[in-house]
């Protein structure tokens, strides 16, 4: 999948980290309409700001009719690609998932070191953004118990 990762020009205020297109990333799981994979995309709109910008535009679109309508195009980044392949759900997608799930139980296993002391860096911080994710739900679920106490 690497090879269809692009930097997103499309944002200069965006930082300059390497995107898939929204339609490429769907070629590449095997989408039969890579259009659908918009609608994955939406459905999973607030999981993929979790893991950062999200990046779209509008792009125009030229029916058969002449019509041109605007849709819009997301640039995912690695981890949203990753994200997004996981609940795909067609036969490449699920493929890749296994392997995903096969490297994440590795890392968790310590059988997988950081390169260099910017990747452990980056993975300190990824492991400190998913304590407070699951700081804030444990502290929203008790508020709602809370709240239906009421």
């Amino acid at each position: 999948m690497s090879s269809i990762l692009v930097p997103f020009a499309g944002n200069p205020l965006a930082a300059q980290e390497a995107t898939v297109q929204d339609l490429r990333l769907a070629e590449a799981l095997g989408y039969a309409r890579p259009a659908d994979i918009r609608k994955l995309i939406k459905r999973q709109l607030s999981m993929l700001e979790a893991l950062g910008l999200v990046r779209h535009r509008g792009v125009p679109i030229v029916s058969g009719k002449g019509r041109v309508s605007t849709v819009t195009e997301y640039h995912l980044t690695k981890a949203q690609a990753a994200f997004i392949t996981a609940k795909a759900g067609t036969a490449r997608a699920d493929s890749l998932t296994v392997l995903m799930a096969e490297v994440f139980a590795m890392a968790m296993n310590g059988r997988m070191v950081a390169a260099d002391e910017a990747a452990a860096k980056e993975l300190a911080e990824a492991q400190a953004r998913e304590l407070r994710r699951r700081h804030e739900e444990e502290r929203d679920a008790r508020s709602a118990g809370f709240a239906a106490m009421r």
